[in-house]
C-alpha cells in the first residue's frame, strides 16, 4: 500500500467522500495543466495515442509529478514489468488505511483504493508461487485442453443470441461467467449468487488509480467480498468440496497446494479470487474489444471467417493494438536505476502498457490492426495481476470470437460500445450493441 490508499472498509461514508472528491479533483486539475498521466487518469475518452506520443517524446522515464515516473516506451515497459524491486506497496511499515487525502497533504497521492491488497496487488514472487501451484488446472497447457469445452459453451451462446443482442451482457459476460464456473467447480446452486456479485466487481483494477464514486466503492467493496466469502465458505467445507470435479480448481487445488507444502488455503483462495474476479472482467473486455476491431476492419474480419485458426491471432493482435489492461502501476521497494533514470525508494512508475505497445521503436506500423503480422511486441499481460490469469483469459477470448465469427454471418454494429466511466485503467465495456446478419 501506499501512505493514502486507504480501505474503504475502515472509513465512514464522509471521509470516504472526501478522499475520492479529493482525489479526482487532483487528478483534474493536473490534468487541465497538462499533465499527460493526470489526463489520462481522469478516464475519458481524450486521445490517448497523441498522450503516449509526448511522453515517448521523452525517452526512457519521465517526470509526471514528484516521486511519480511514467513511461510509453516499449523497452523500458518491458524491463519495469519485470523487475520486482517494483512492487504493489511502498518500503517501510504500512501505513493506515484510513488516511484520507487531503490538499495540504505533504505526498503525491499514488493509489486511491485497496480493494484487497493480499490479492489484487501480487507480488512477483506471489504470482510466481501461484503460477507454479495451480500450473495443473490455471497453466497455460491445461487450460488449452479445455478450449473445446470453453468452445462448446460459447457456441451455445452464439446460437441462442436474437436478431438485435448485446455482445458484452448477452454473450461475452455469461459464456466466460459459465466458462469459468465450470474451471473452478462452483457448484450449480451457488453460481448466479456469484457470477451477479462479479459484475459488481467491475471497478476493481481501475479504482487502484482513478477514484470511483462513493456509492460505487461501496458496491465494489460488498462485491468482492461477497465472492471471497462465497469461496472461503466452499474451501472450508468439510469434507472437502462434495461433487467438484476432480479436474476443477476447488477439486484439484487444495490437493496440489497442500503437496507443495506453502500456504496451501491462502493460495487457493487467492488463485480462484483472481480467476473469478480479474479474469472475468479481462477476458471479456477483450472479446469485445476483439469483436469490435473485427468489425472495423472487414479485411481482417473475413480471414477469421473463413479460417477459425486466425481467432486467436485476432485476440492477439487486440492484445497488442487495443488491450484490456492500459497502464500498470509498480512502486519502487528499494532504490533503483530504469531507463537511464534513477527512481528512489516510494517512487510510483506507472507503465502506459497500450502506449507501449504502439512504440514504433518495436513495432512497425503499430497503429495499423492486422492478423498477419509478425512483430506482435506488446507488454499487456507483462504486469501484474494480469500475469497470472493470461492463460485462461487468451483461451476463452480466442474461443468467443471463433464461436460468434467463424464460419457465420458477421453481426453488424448498432452503434458504438458504451464503456463505463472513470475506467482509464481498463477502457471496460458496458454494453456494445449488434445486429446479426439477416
Amino acid at each position: 500500500m501506499t501512505r493514502y490508499q486507504i480501505d474503504p472498509r475502515l472509513c465512514s461514508d464522509s471521509d470516504l467522500a472526501r478522499h475520492l472528491l479529493t482525489a479526482r479533483g487532483v487528478q483534474w486539475m493536473h490534468g487541465e495543466r497538462g499533465v499527460p498521466l493526470a489526463t489520462l487518469l481522469r478516464g475519458l475518452e481524450s486521445d490517448r495515442h497523441a498522450l503516449y506520443d509526448e511522453i515517448r517524446r521523452r525517452p526512457g522515464l519521465s517526470s509526471s509529478h514528484v516521486g511519480v515516473w511514467v513511461t510509453a516506451e516499449h523497452s523500458v515497459a518491458a524491463a519495469a514489468l519485470s523487475d520486482p524491486r517494483l512492487g504493489a506497496r511502498a518500503p517501510g511499515p504500512a501505513p493506515r488505511r484510513n488516511q484520507v487525502f487531503t490538499n495540504d497533504a505533504d505526498s503525491t497521492l499514488k493509489h486511491v483504493l485497496t480493494i484487497d491488497d493480499g490479492t489484487l496487488e501480487l507480488e512477483h514472487e506471489t504470482c510466481g508461487r501461484l503460477a507454479r501451484i495451480t500450473a495443473p488446472v490455471l497453466g497455460a497447457t491445461a487450460v488449452e485442453a479445455r478450449a473445446g469445452a470453453f468452445g462448446d459453451v460459447f457456441r451455445q451462446r452464439a446460437d441462442a443470441l436474437t436478431r438485435t443482442f448485446d455482445l458484452m451482457t448477452d454473450y461475452a459476460r455469461p459464456g466466460v461467467t459459465t466458462a469459468l464456473a465450470d474451471l473452478i467447480g462452483l457448484p450449480e446452486a451457488d453460481r448466479e449468487r456469484i457470477g451477479e456479485l462479479i459484475a459488481d466487481t467491475g471497478p476493481v483494477l481501475d479504482s487502484l488509480l482513478c477514484p470511483p464514486t462513493l456509492r460505487t466503492s461501496r458496491r465494489l467493496v460488498e462485491a468482492y467480498d461477497g465472492v471471497k466469502a462465497a469461496l472461503t465458505e466452499l474451501l472450508d467445507a468439510d469434507p472437502a468440496l462434495p461433487g467438484a470435479p476432480e479436474e476443477s480448481a476447488l477439486g484439484a487445488l487444495p490437493r496440489l497446494a497442500a503437496a507443495d507444502g506453502t500456504r496451501p488455503g491462502d493460495d487457493v483462495l487467492t488463485a480462484c479470487l483472481l480467476t473469478l474476479v480479474v479474469g472475468t472482467h479481462l477476458a471479456t473486455n477483450l472479446v469485445c474489444g476483439t469483436v469490435h476491431a473485427l468489425l472495423r476492419h472487414p479485411r481482417e474480419l473475413a480471414l477469421v471467417r473463413e479460417d477459425a485458426a486466425f481467432a486467436g491471432a485476432a485476440v492477439e493482435e487486440t492484445l497488442r493494438h487495443t488491450p484490456p489492461v492500459r497502464l500498470v502501476s509498480r512502486v519502487a521497494r528499494e532504490d533503483l536505476r530504469l531507463g537511464g533514470t534513477d527512481v528512489a525508494a516510494g517512487d510510483q512508475v506507472v507503465v502506459l502498457v497500450e502506449g507501449a505497445n504502439h512504440d514504433p521503436a518495436a513495432t512497425a506500423d503499430p497503429r495499423t490492426f492486422s492478423l498477419r503480422r509478425r512483430d506482435r511486441a506488446h507488454v499487456t499481460f507483462d504486469g501484474l495481476p494480469g500475469r497470472f490469469v493470461a492463460p485462461v483469459v487468451r483461451v476463452l477470448a480466442t474461443e468467443a470470437v471463433r464461436a460468434l465469427i467463424s464460419g457465420r454471418p458477421a453481426p453488424e454494429p448498432a452503434g458504438e460500445p458504451v464503456r463505463h466511466m472513470r475506467s482509464p485503467v481498463t477502457g471496460a465495456v458496458a454494453r456494445y450493441p449488434l445486429v446479426a446478419a439477416a
